[in-house]
């Protein structure tokens, strides 16, 4: 699976480290969306799009968008099984409306509980 991330985002990267972690099969490739040369890679995702919304494409070429990246990715490196209960219908509805929240306002969400390790404008990400 590949997943875009923002990293200049300190809750994005801490997350994207978490899950490289756990990646012990290497199922995961985590493409920056301010790394311009890694992104020709994928024409098809828009990159102002994918600022807006966590996008990652599986393993059959399909795109997918917010949580069901998220529960996607912490599936194939085998942690926080729970996460599933996110796509149940009635929960699935509030967990999107939450996370899309959240991505809007997730560089002042990781200011109040984070403190960055941005400099330059790029936060570090473990090279595992």
């Amino acid at each position: 699976m590949v997943i875009f991330f923002d990293g200049n985002c300190p809750l994005c990267v801490r997350e994207m480290n978490a899950l490289l972690e756990h990646d012990s099969n290497k199922s995961l490739t985590l493409i920056n969306l301010h790394d311009a040369c890694a992104l020709k890679a994928y024409p098809g995702i828009d990159k102002e799009k994918a600022m807006s919304i966590l996008h990652g494409v599986d393993n059959q070429g399909r795109v997918l968008l917010g949580l069901d990246v998220s529960v996607m990715a912490w599936s194939l490196v085998g942690k926080h099984s729970w996460l599933k209960i996110l796509r149940w219908p009635v929960i699935r509805y509030l967990a999107d409306g939450v996370y899309l929240m959240f991505a809007k306002h997730r560089m002042k969400i990781s200011s109040i509980f984070l403190k960055s390790s941005c400099t330059s404008n790029q936060c570090n990400r473990s090279s595992k």
